[in-house]
């Protein structure tokens, strides 16, 4: 990865900036692997990398997520229910 390539982190805090409709939350969510799966995949193709498949993109975004210093920077963690992880982007990253 170049200097110049976002982290995946970056590229999925910009996704949902870009796809954010007026009261839906700016939020990953760990029960939608085909929205982490684009997500992954638009990194990949900036960073020169091969696109993962539907089974090992969503965790990919997730780890990406959850043990980068630029992850925790961008988004907080809730638990929405016991089978369901949410990601919102931190209200100053907004």
């Amino acid at each position: 990865m170049s200097p110049k390539t976002p982290t995946l982190a970056a590229v999925a805090a910009e996704y949902l900036k870009a796809h954010h409709v007026e009261r839906q939350s700016q939020a990953l969510r760990g029960d939608r692997p085909v929205e982490l799966t684009v997500i992954q995949n638009k990194w990949a193709a900036r960073a020169g990398r091969e696109p993962l498949d539907v089974d090992h993109a969503p965790e990919a975004v997730i780890r990406a997520v959850e043990t980068t210093r630029e992850g925790r920077r961008l988004f907080a963690r809730a638990r929405e229910s016991a089978h369901v992880v949410v990601y919102p982007l931190r209200e100053a990253i907004r």
